[in-house]
């Protein structure tokens, strides 16, 4: 377990059973790749989607184990993503360990993934409302979408903001603030509760997106598990390099007009980003989602779990080497 959590052992004994459960999932005898399944599962993820769901749940009269398994059913979908991310990357390692299709090849890692989503669903369905199992359904849909809009869009750096942070609510937003949902409605919270959690979840998930795309350009390879500009290399647009473009498009435009790029390329385009004030201006719209992200916190009734929120919102908000 990630010494994320450390200031919150009773979470932190919760999402160790939430992990306990996927890891059962993932070394069944009828699961293919096991081996590199398990290995990303214990790999040291910090859980977040979980812990936003078990800590949403706290607000009402959490069912047990049942909101165990619809934690573990987020988090589930959320590593099949990551498998069939990696393939479509052609990243070799994940979670500081060799990826699934590294060591079992590209089909055998979608099928993986594939059967994750598929045991997603079904602990969805054996642990949650019908609603909540159609909306998870419809989640899956939506990053989909937003995962072949940003692939159409590759070395296309032109997009402006909105097309940007509508890609950031498909691919995480939406994520995060099902999970909120689903703790509070599981747990029978009141409707106005309900809807404040469900909030909190968007935005502390635009915040996390935007600060993930800052570390791409600022973070330490050792921290954030990947190289300095990948993104980039990939030709994903993230909202650094829009915001650079407004001060340094003619040279950044030169600079990434033949793709694929050399590594000395990549690195004097990310020296121009930082250069442009572009990283700070991204951390302050990040700051701004978790602005409005705590306003909605402090509305909820209080009690131990609304603390928690908010110290985790305000530590993902300041994530950096």
């Amino acid at each position: 377990m990630t010494d994320f959590w450390n200031e919150h052992p009773e979470l932190s004994n919760d999402l160790a059973e939430v992990r306990r459960v996927m890891a059962e999932i993932a070394r069944r005898d009828d699961f293919p790749a096991s081996d590199a399944v398990s290995d990303l599962v214990a790999g040291g993820g910090k859980l977040l989607r979980p812990a936003f769901l078990l800590l949403a749940s706290r607000f009402g009269k959490p069912k047990r184990p049942d909101i165990t398994r619809l934690a573990a059913a987020i988090e589930l979908l959320h590593t099949a993503t990551l498998i069939h991310d990696d393939v479509i990357d052609g990243a070799l390692t994940r979670r500081g360990v060799p990826t699934v299709h590294a060591r079992h090849g590209e089909t055998v890692a979608v099928l993986s993934g594939d059967l994750l989503l598929a045991r997603c669903f079904r602990l969805a369905s054996e642990s949650a409302s019908p609603a909540n199992a159609r909306l998870l359904a419809r989640l899956v849909e939506d990053i989909c979408v937003a995962e072949v809009r940003q692939d159409f869009g590759a070395y296309d750096f032109s997009i402006g903001r909105r097309e940007y942070l509508r890609r950031v609510a498909g691919k995480t937003a939406l994520l995060f603030s099902l999970a909120f949902h689903a703790g509070a409605s599981e747990s029978k919270v009141t409707p106005r509760t309900a809807e404040r959690l469900r909030r909190a979840g968007w935005d502390i998930g635009m915040a996390f997106q935007i600060i993930d795309d800052v570390l791409d350009f600022e973070g330490c390879e050792e921290t954030v598990r990947k190289p300095l500009g990948r993104d980039l290399a990939e030709g994903v647009c993230t909202l650094p390099l829009i915001v650079a473009r407004s001060t340094r498009g003619a040279e950044l435009d030169a600079l990434l007009a033949k793709p694929p790029y050399a590594e000395e390329t990549v690195r004097r385009a990310v020296d121009l980003v930082r250069d442009s004030g572009a990283v700070e201006a991204a951390r302050t719209e990040a700051a701004r989602y978790t602005e409005r992200a705590l306003k909605e916190i402090d509305r909820l009734p209080p009690n131990s779990a609304r603390a928690e929120l908010r110290a985790v919102a305000g530590k993902l908000l300041l994530r950096a080497c």
